[in-house]
């Protein structure tokens, strides 16, 4: 076996031509796989974590129901449980917002809409979100403001209001009551996603709760992890901790499914891609494996004659192609590794035309970023590995059915 070793070396080296063609078309392919899949993964952390962050948070506990019903009949009362208690003593925890969800009516003397209304702890839902984040005109929220509300941008737009306007709120809030209030815009939100900046009003907790005739109620408490992607590990911790009293605690996977989805079906795209690439690379290493063989009968036959049997030539074959393949492999994930380390550090800006396309979706993305998670070089890895696998088979089979007698007649 050292001996076969030592000759496939030899006759790797003596076919550098060769060698090249075969390295130079997997390091090329296995480039473009990898910085391929490196954009793709970067590109869903940067959109999950915006998506996740921007309004729904990581984790929410809800009463049971709420998800699906959306309605102020499953809020809960801040005497429910020792959410203090319970949710500090979490390690992963970061943070955490009691939020008060309901739905109304505003009017301004130019027009009416329908809106979502709000009613958050401004400080601490600004750790745990990024909707409030950013302000285009006025101020944010205190805890002490009583009449005073936050739009969004295209809401205000579309009331043809603007900051120390007036607008009137008309609900229906717990238990069927009726609720009417006037509220002075204290300043107006862009968050980047279009659908929310054109549906939101933002008010005081407190004065959530007097609008919706609910006292210290809420409807969700919204939780801010150390890695979102653990967020569904941490939600069954949580659910063992409230021993499933009437609650539901969900990940943002549950919160967000469309996101999930959306996600799901672009990496299909990507799954695609690097298919197509692995059958490229098949052809190139197939066909300049038979070139080889086919170009070296009558050395095989000699060998065949000098007594090597067919079987020690086979795997020589197949040992020339193996270190080919693993020298290529060595590069590109030397050459790779270096490109996506690199890369990882320093995302390249999107131009506006991007830019506005992610903000179509409702997503505010300002850079290409590439991701350097263990999957992106093992997937093409373990693919051209295989790949390999699948092609070396039948040139070695072809050397088994050499006859010496016809190789050396072979010029």
């Amino acid at each position: 076996m050292r001996k076969l070793f030592k000759l496939a070396w030899r006759n790797v080296w003596r076919n550098r031509r060769r060698t090249l063609l075969t390295m130079g078309a997997v390091l090329f392919s296995v480039l473009i796989v990898t910085l391929t899949r490196s954009l793709q993964y970067g590109t869903y952390d940067a959109v999950e974590s915006y998506a996740i962050r921007l309004f729904s948070g990581e984790i929410q506990i809800q009463r049971a129901g709420y998800q699906e019903e959306q309605t102020l009949a499953y809020a809960f009362g801040g005497d429910d449980r020792d959410w203090a208690g319970l949710l500090d003593g979490q390690p992963w925890m970061q943070a955490y917002a009691r939020r008060l969800t309901g739905y109304g009516l505003l009017s301004s003397d130019a027009a009416s809409a329908g809106a979502m209304i709000v009613g958050v702890e401004p400080a601490a839902e600004r750790q745990v979100s990024g909707f409030m984040r950013t302000l285009t005109e006025g101020a944010y929220l205190t805890p002490d403001d009583d009449h005073a509300a936050l739009l969004g941008q295209a809401l205000a737009q579309n009331l043809a209001v603007g900051v120390g306007d007036t607008v009137v709120v008309l609900t229906q809030g717990y238990r069927n009551e009726m609720g009417a209030d006037l509220y002075v815009v204290k300043g107006l939100l862009k968050s980047g996603s279009t659908d929310l900046d054109r549906n939101v009003m933002v008010l005081p907790l407190p004065a959530a709760q007097a609008l919706f005739s609910m006292p210290g109620r809420y409807t969700q408490v919204v939780l801010r992890t150390d890695d979102f992607r653990r967020a569904g590990v941490y939600a069954g911790a949580l659910r063992a901790a409230l021993a499933d009293d009437g609650y539901a605690v969900l990940d943002w996977d549950a919160l967000m499914p469309d996101l999930r989805q959306m996600i799901v079906l672009d990496n299909v795209s990507g799954a695609i891609f690097l298919a197509f690439m692995l059958i490229l690379i098949g052809f190139e290493i197939f066909n300049t494996t038979m070139m080889s063989v086919m170009e070296r009968m009558r050395e095989f036959g000699i060998m065949q004659a000098m007594g090597m049997r067919p079987g020690q030539i086979s795997l020589l074959v197949l040992l020339e192609l193996a270190i080919k393949v693993t020298l290529a492999l060595a590069v590109s994930m030397a050459l790779c590794g270096a490109l996506v380390l690199y890369l990882s550090g320093h995302p390249i800006p999107l131009v506006a035309s991007i830019r506005e396309l992610y903000e179509d979706f409702g997503f505010s993305i300002d850079a290409y970023v590439f991701s350097g998670r263990t999957a992106v070089f093992l997937e093409p890895l373990i693919s051209v590995a295989a790949i390999t696998l699948v092609v070396m088979l039948y040139p070695a089979l072809r050397v088994r059915r050499f006859s010496p007698t016809e190789a050396l007649r072979r010029t």
